[in-house]
C-alpha cells in the first residue's frame, strides 16, 4: 500500500491494525536449516519460513491456517481477517473505494477456503458495490457474472443446505441484474432457476420472479407511460420506486432475511401533503374535500362496469376475481383519483381528450401475460406461510396499474388479518389507499393512522393527518393528547405539535369546567391558583392514563423541561418553540413552573407582544394537573 495515497487517517487506521512485531530467527539460522537438509527445506526451515511469511504477508496466514502461531489464545489467522474485515468496513465508511479494492483483495485470497454463507455474502456484496462504483454505468453483464461465479462456486455442493439458503446466492444475481436494467440477463437466470428442482417452494423466489415480470412488462410499455427523473423528485416524499420501473424491496444484508425498503421517519412516512394551520384554510381545505367526494359520487355513478383481466394460475387455469371490498366502497378506478403518488402508482397516465371509457379500455389492453404473470407470482409469494410482506408493496402497485382498486384493498386487509411480525408496511400502504381512494371514511382513516403511530410513535406525517382531522371535527381531543404524547415520547417534535398539545389541553379544560358548572359542581374546584372556569379533566389524573401521565410528566421534566433544554431553546432564538413549549409546561406543571416563568420572561424582552399575549391565555387558562409547586408530581 503507497505510503502517499493514504491520509493521515487512513495511517492511523493501518497502523492499529498492523501485527506486532514477534522474535524473528535469524536469516542466518534458516540458512543453516535448510543446507542441512541437502538443499531442500527441512520441517524446521519449513515451519521457520511458515511463521516469518506469517509476519510479513497476512494473506499467507489466512490461506494455510497457521494454527501453531498464537496471541492470548487466538490465531494470527483470526486476528488478520478480524483486522482486515474491520478495515474494509472503515474504508466503505469512508469512500475510500481504491485502497477498499486492495484490501478485499487481500481478504479474498486469504480466505478462498472459507464456506460460511454469512462471511462470503460481506465479502461478494462489497465487491459488487466497489465494481458499481468504479465502473458505473459502465459495468457490463459479464463483470456482474463473474462476481457471482466467484460466489456460487465458494458454496460448493448445495444439497445440505435448507431450503432458503440454496437459492439466495442466485436470486440475489437476478435481482442484482434487475436493478441494473439488464432485463435480458435477468429474464435468462431466473428461467435457468426455474428449472432447478424445489424452486417453487421458495417463497422468495416466488417474490423474485414477480419483480422480474413487473419490470418486463413496465420496460413494454410506450415512453410517454414512464416516470423522469422531474416526476420523481415533485413527490414530497422520497420515492421507494425507481426511475425505471417497479419497487423493488428486497435485501438479503442479514442472513437472506428481506427487509423492506420503506423506512419509518417522518421524510418517508405515507403521502406528506401539506397540514393546514389556519381556521381559513382549514375551511377551504374542508370545502375542497366535499366537492372532491361529490364529484367523485357523480362520475362514480355513471361509470361503466369494470371488466377485470383473468389471473393467470400456476397450473396454466385461470379464474375471475371477485372484490370482497365491494360493499364498502364504490367502483373505483384510478382514472377518478387525483394526485396519486408515484410510490402508488408508479406510472405516468397520459393526457387525452378521448371518452374515459375509450381511455379505459386502451388502458386495459396494456396488461398482457407479463402483467398476469406478476399477480400470480406476487400473490403466490404473499399467500406463502410465512407470508413475504415485502411482497406486498410491487402487488399493489401492480394491482392499481392494471385498474383493480378493489382488489388492492382486498390484498391489504387480507394480510392485515394475518399474524405478520411487520404491520408498518402494509398499514402505510392502507393508508395511502383510503386517502385517495376513500379519503370520507374518517373513522377507517384515524384507525389506521392510530396503528401506524403505535407501531412507529416518531411518525409526524400519521400525527399530521391526525392534527388535520381534528381540526376538521372528525377526531376526538382527548384521542389526539394521547397522540401527541406518544409521539413525545419518541422525539424531539416542532413549535407546531407543542402549539396542537398546548391547544388540545385548553380545550380539554375548558370543556371539563363546562361540564361541571353545568351539574352545580363549580365551587368543588376552588383550589388553590386554579381558573374557576376550568377543571382538570378526568383523562389526565384517573385512570390508567392517569397513571401514565404521571409518570410521562415525571420523566418530562427532563426530557423536555430540563434548564439546560431551556437554555438551548431560549439560545437558538426560536420564539414559537418557546412559547408553545411553555404553553403546554402550563398546563401539566402550572403557571409557576421555572421554564414557564423563564419563556415568560424571554418573550417578553424580545418584546413579542402577539406570542406574550398567547402564552398568557394559556397560562391563566392552564390548570396544573401534575404541579410541582403542590408536589403532585
Amino acid at each position: 500500500m503507497d505510503e502517499q495515497a493514504l491520509t493521515e487517517s487512513n495511517r492511523e487506521i493501518v497502523q492499529a491494525v498492523t501485527p506486532k512485531k514477534i522474535n524473528r530467527i535469524a536469516l542466518r539460522k534458516l540458512s543453516e536449516f535448510e543446507e542441512r537438509g541437502g538443499g531442500k527445506f527441512s520441517p524446521e526451515a519449513k515451519k521457520i519460513r511458515r511463521a516469518l511469511q506469517s509476519v510479513n504477508a497476512p494473506s499467507y496466514c489466512l490461506k494455510e491456517g497457521v494454527g501453531s502461531l498464537k496471541c492470548v489464545d487466538e490465531t494470527l489467522r483470526h486476528q488478520h481477517r478480524n483486522r482486515l474485515t474491520w478495515l474494509l468496513d472503515e474504508l466503505i465508511r469512508q469512500h475510500n473505494w481504491a485502497e477498499a479494492c486492495g484490501v478485499l483483495s487481500v481478504l479474498l485470497q486469504g480466505t478462498t477456503r472459507d464456506k460460511s454463507l454469512t462471511r462470503n455474502r460481506a465479502k461478494y456484496s462489497v465487491a459488487l458495490e466497489l465494481l458499481n462504483k468504479i465502473k458505473g454505468e459502465t459495468m457490463s453483464p459479464k463483470d456482474i457474472q463473474d462476481v457471482y461465479d466467484l460466489w456460487i462456486g465458494k458454496l460448493g455442493s448445495l444439497r445440505n443446505w435448507s431450503t432458503k439458503d440454496r437459492f439466495a446466492v442466485r436470486l440475489e444475481y437476478i435481482l442484482t441484474y434487475l436493478q441494473n436494467g439488464i432485463l435480458d440477463e435477468a429474464r435468462k437466470a431466473a428461467h435457468t432457476l426455474k428449472q432447478v428442482r424445489d424452486v417453487d417452494s421458495d417463497p422468495v423466489a416466488k417474490l423474485v420472479f414477480g419483480l422480474g415480470f413487473c419490470q418486463q412488462w413496465y420496460s413494454g410499455l410506450r415512453e410517454e407511460f414512464h416516470l423522469t427523473e422531474l416526476d420523481l423528485s415533485g413527490t414530497n416524499m422520497p420515492s421507494v420506486v425507481p426511475a425505471d420501473g417497479i419497487h423493488q424491496p428486497v435485501d438479503y444484508s442479514n442472513e437472506n432475511d428481506a427487509n423492506s425498503a420503506l423506512q419509518c421517519d417522518s421524510s418517508t412516512s405515507v403521502a406528506n401533503d401539506k397540514v393546514f394551520e389556519d381556521d381559513s384554510n382549514r375551511q377551504i381545505a374542508l370545502m375542497e374535500i366535499d366537492s372532491i367526494t361529490k364529484n367523485e359520487t357523480s362520475r362514480t355513478s355513471s361509470q361503466p362496469p369494470e371488466v377485470d383481466m383473468e389471473l393467470a394460475e400456476p397450473g396454466g387455469n385461470s379464474n375471475c376475481y371477485s372484490p370482497a371490498y365491494c360493499g364498502d366502497l364504490p367502483r373505483l378506478s384510478i382514472f377518478y383519483a387525483q394526485g396519486l403518488p408515484t410510490w402508488l402508482l408508479p406510472m405516468k397516465l397520459p393526457a387525452s381528450h378521448e371518452k374515459l371509457e375509450d381511455v379505459m379500455k386502451k388502458h386495459r389492453r396494456l396488461l398482457n401475460d407479463d402483467h398476469k404473470n406478476a399477480l400470480q407470482y406476487l400473490r403466490a409469494a404473499i399467500n406463502s406461510i410465512p407470508p413475504v410482506v415485502e411482497a406486498i408493496h410491487p402487488l399493489i402497485q401492480m394491482l392499481l396499474l392494471g385498474d383493480h382498486v378493489h382488489e388492492a384493498f382486498d390484498e391489504v386487509e387480507a394480510l392485515l388479518d394475518t399474524d405478520i411480525p411487520d404491520r408498518l408496511l402494509t398499514l402505510r400502504l392502507k393508508a395511502g389507499l383510503l386517502e385517495h381512494f376513500d379519503s370520507g371514511n374518517y373513522i377507517k382513516l384515524c384507525l389506521c393512522y392510530e396503528e401506524i403511530l403505535k407501531k412507529d410513535p416518531t411518525c409526524s406525517d400519521a400525527l399530521a393527518k391526525l392534527v388535520l382531522m381534528n381540526q376538521l371535527g372528525e377526531y376526538d381531543t382527548q384521542e389526539m393528547v394521547e397522540m401527541i404524547a406518544l409521539h413525545l415520547d419518541a422525539s424531539y417534535a416542532t413549535c407546531d405539535t407543542w402549539q396542537e398539545l398546548a391547544s388540545c389541553f385548553l380545550k380539554l379544560s375548558q370543556c371539563e369546567g363546562d361540564r361541571e358548572s353545568n351539574c352545580g359542581d363549580a365551587d368543588q374546584y376552588s383550589e388553590g391558583y386554579l381558573d374557576h372556569a376550568n377543571k382538570i379533566p378526568e383523562l389526565l389524573i384517573n385512570g390508567e392514563s392517569g397513571k401514565a401521565w404521571k409518570l410521562r410528566s415525571r420523566w418530562w421534566l427532563n426530557r423536555h423541561f430540563h434548564k439546560s433544554i431551556l437554555m438551548a431553546d431560549a439560545a437558538s432564538g426560536d420564539l414559537k418553540l418557546l412559547t408553545y413549549k411553555a404553553a403546554a409546561a402550563s398546563h401539566i406543571y402550572g403557571r409557576h413552573f421555572d421554564y414557564v416563568v423563564k419563556a415568560t420572561e424571554c418573550i417578553e424582552q424580545k418584546n413579542d407582544m402577539e406570542l406574550y399575549s398567547l402564552l398568557q391565555t394559556h397560562i391563566l387558562n392552564s390548570v396544573g394537573f401534575c404541579s410541582v409547586k403542590r408536589n403532585i408530581c
